[in-house]
């Protein structure tokens, strides 16, 4: 043993042995946020709005770094990491990140335009604006709508992307879909209506920095089995960022249809505007903001670049899995599965496993989070219980 290679040795080790040790290092990792949140939320400070205020906007006290972690990984959860990668895949060009640079500029004018107005009047939720801008009943229209889009759309992707991914990295094929998404979801629950916002934000900050180490690693690694960078431009067509021809983003769309959707998503989404909302300063609540849309710049690291570096290992046939099989894509949603099975150690995949499970409870337990403040401030306090 002591004469092979890390590799190899990894490969003979029993599959029990191997769960184990998955196992053992997502327990250790998610228990270490866990208990990290615990801390820091037990030392910050709460408004005086009661435990109202605390529980749907992080009693007003999230500092700006806290805000844009929180952000982050709300934003950079399974359905972008899968389903982004997967689409650049299915695309074959770069088209996808226009979506990231978009949202940037998309973030900018979140901080300087909508948060300031949001804050002076002391909002806590978005739909709350509607009111103040027209009448009860739009305010009412748009709560139901931010509800039966958390409910019926963000929930169930969110939960379908992560299961997925899970399922596919350790090869649970015998396990279906709907119990790992039950498993996470119930857990998720959990956390969501007995830790309220800030325990949500301080945990997703956390989460958000293994996810910027696993982001980084994975694209790394498999350049690296490409070939290098330079291996990347062997194929200009695959880097294309503006083309005709496009799924996922027709040059055009960037600049019209495109923009719109990412000033809706970013400056008026409840589960984005919320994180923003909770800050403690409107100064806070900026910088986070601002400091998540400089990310969003180099975003497409993760976001894209796994997807097309598959492409391009799957078209030179190239032999990077342990078995020395071809890299091969079943479909296009498991490109970034499949790639990081190939190129990670097996001893990361708990790590990898824990920050990706936290990116999935991230944008689950946000969106329960928005839902659950929406209904009980837009619905349940105006029209059940007005006291």
């Amino acid at each position: 043993m002591e004469s092979m290679d890390e590799k190899e040795a990894w490969a003979v080790v029993p599959g029990a042995e191997q769960l184990a040790l998955h196992v053992c290092t997502f327990i250790a990792t998610t228990g270490l946020v866990g208990v990290a949140t615990w801390f820091i939320c037990s030392r910050m400070t709460s408004s005086t709005g009661g435990a109202a205020d605390d529980f749907f906007a992080g009693g007003r006290s999230l500092r700006w770094y806290v805000v844009a972690g929180s952000l982050m990984l709300t934003n950079l959860s399974t359905e972008q990491l899968v389903g982004l990668n997967g689409s650049v895949y299915k695309d074959q060009n770069l088209a996808g990140i226009w979506l990231e640079a978009g949202a940037a500029i998309a973030m900018i004018i979140t901080a300087t335009v909508f948060l300031p107005r949001y804050m002076s009047l002391g909002l806590t939720t978005t739909s709350g604006f509607l009111g103040e801008r027209f009448d009860l009943f739009t305010r009412t229209m748009g709560s139901v709508l931010f509800l039966l889009y958390y409910v019926f759309v963000l929930c169930p992707i969110a939960l379908y992307t992560g299961a997925l991914a899970i399922r596919n990295i350790f090869d649970l094929q015998s396990l279906p879909l709907w119990s790992i998404s039950a498993i996470i979801g119930t857990f998720g629950a959990c956390y969501a209506l007995f830790g309220g916002l800030k325990a949500v934000a301080v945990s997703d900050c956390l989460n958000g920095i293994g996810l910027l180490i696993v982001g980084i690693w994975v694209p790394a690694a498999a350049l690296y089995q490409l070939g290098g960078v330079s291996d990347l431009f062997h194929e200009p067509e695959v880097l294309k960022p503006l083309v005709e021809h496009s799924v996922l983003a027709p040059w055009h769309v960037n600049f019209s249809g495109l923009f719109l959707t990412n000033v809706y998503y970013w400056s008026t989404n409840q589960v984005i505007v919320q994180r923003a909302l909770a800050a403690r300063s409107l100064a806070d609540g900026q910088k986070g903001v601002l400091f998540a849309a400089s990310m969003k710049v180099v975003g497409f690291i993760f976001l894209c670049l796994p997807g097309t570096i598959g492409l391009l290992l799957v078209r030179r046939n190239a032999s990077i899995s342990r078995n020395g099989e071809p890299f091969t894509v079943p479909k296009n949603d498991e490109v970034y599965p499949e790639l990081v099975k190939a190129v990670m150690p097996l001893w990361s995949l708990g790590f990898f496993a824990a920050v990706l499970v936290g990116s999935v409870l991230s944008s689950f337990n946000s969106a329960l989070n928005s839902a659950a403040t929406i209904f009980g401030l837009e619905i349940y306090k105006v029209y059940i219980n007005k006291d």
